[in-house]
């Protein structure tokens, strides 16, 4: 099983804080950001710029930002597009988790990794509040 960690993303500043999940020690988020083509860097910074309003709590159109949450789920799924850019992420108390970007035609496969991702994560995180829980019991 993977181990996951977060790491604030510090070109992301506001009211809410945004973190990258990180899977045994690398975010698949940055790995996408590096192998990014210099043609698809102008539409990165802009979704770094929807991040901060986010971060600021404004709104913005769902053309930029929207909610894609499946039916009956508890923690919201948010994806972050300018041009054929994706990024998606997740709510958490006071913010965002970003897990992985993607493009446009590979929105499916995308969506796949990042509901597994998510998953993983959430799953790790309840064991993690089980344990402790455990660990506060006092024993007979």
């Amino acid at each position: 099983m993977p181990k996951f960690a977060l790491l604030n993303i510090e070109a992301v500043e506001g009211n809410q804080t945004f973190e990258k999940l990180l899977v045994d020690g690398i975010a698949p988020f940055d790995t996408f950001e590096n192998n990014l083509e210099a043609k698809d860097r102008r539409s990165l910074e802009k979704i770094y710029f929807y991040m901060n309003e986010v971060a600021n709590n404004r709104t913005l159109p769902n053309t930029k930002f929207k909610d894609v949450t499946p039916k009956r789920e508890k923690v919201k799924e948010y994806e972050f597009k300018d041009g054929d850019l994706r990024v998606y992420g997740i709510s958490k108390f006071s913010g965002k988790i970003i897990i992985l970007g993607g493009y446009k035609n590979q929105q499916k496969k995308d969506y796949r990794a990042f509901r597994s991702l998510k998953k993983q994560y959430l799953n790790q995180e309840l064991t993690k509040t089980n344990n402790n829980e455990k660990s506060r019991t006092p024993k007979k």
